[in-house]
């Protein structure tokens, strides 16, 4: 959880530093909610804040964004929640001689929040972060890991305004899950997602 604290901390440094006099702000109430499908593929895991290296990775999530403040003309604050019905880990499992081991699970993300900014009315850039909750197959990534983990998961996004109503983006997640030390090991494992998602407002 201190480690989310810290990606959410991030959100506001960014906004502090946005030229353009950024604490002229508005916030917004009764805004549209814009409905999301995203989907991403890992390659390879990395030895960061996990410790669980060469894994695969694959997420599916459904979600909504809505609007809650805007700072200047061209930069909005989102506030995001998704379902994850699928998320899947192929990974050396390192209590087992590395044995390729498969696991499947699902997940909530209730909180999470996304800054966009308008480059030109076709392109934007979008900055976020937020932290699931994900109940996997079994122990994770180890006999003494736990089936329930966490996670958090800056993101960095370029966005193509389509239509109206739709948009479509594509980018980089990272992610990282772990049982934030409720198991009796916590050796956790870091994704590289690069995805794509659909907008419909």
């Amino acid at each position: 959880m201190i480690r989310f604290s810290k990606a959410i901390l991030f959100i506001f440094v960014f906004l502090a530093f946005q030229p353009r006099n950024i604490t002229a702000q508005k916030k917004l109430t009764d805004q549209p909610i814009q409905f999301r499908v995203w989907s991403g593929y890992s390659f390879n895991s990395v030895y960061f804040l996990g410790k669980t290296t060469n894994a695969r990775s694959a997420i599916v999530g459904i979600g909504f964004k809505t609007p809650i403040r805007k700072y200047g003309s061209d930069l909005l604050l989102y506030y995001t929640t998704d379902l994850i019905p699928y998320i899947y880990f192929d990974y050396p499992k390192r209590d087992d001689n590395d044995r390729p081991t498969e696991l499947q699970g699902l997940g909530i993300s209730p909180v999470g929040f996304l800054l966009e900014k308008k480059i030109n009315n076709f392109l934007s850039y979008e900055l976020s972060v937020s932290g699931s909750f994900i109940l996997v197959d079994h122990e994770f990534p180890t006999d003494n890991g736990r089936k329930l983990n966490f996670t958090f998961d800056p993101s960095l996004t370029l966005q193509a305004n389509l239509s109206e109503s739709v948009n479509l983006s594509g980018g980089y997640k990272f992610h990282h899950i772990s049982n934030a030390q409720t198991g009796k090991e916590n050796p956790g494992l870091d994704s590289n997602f690069l995805f794509l998602n659909i907008t419909i407002k």
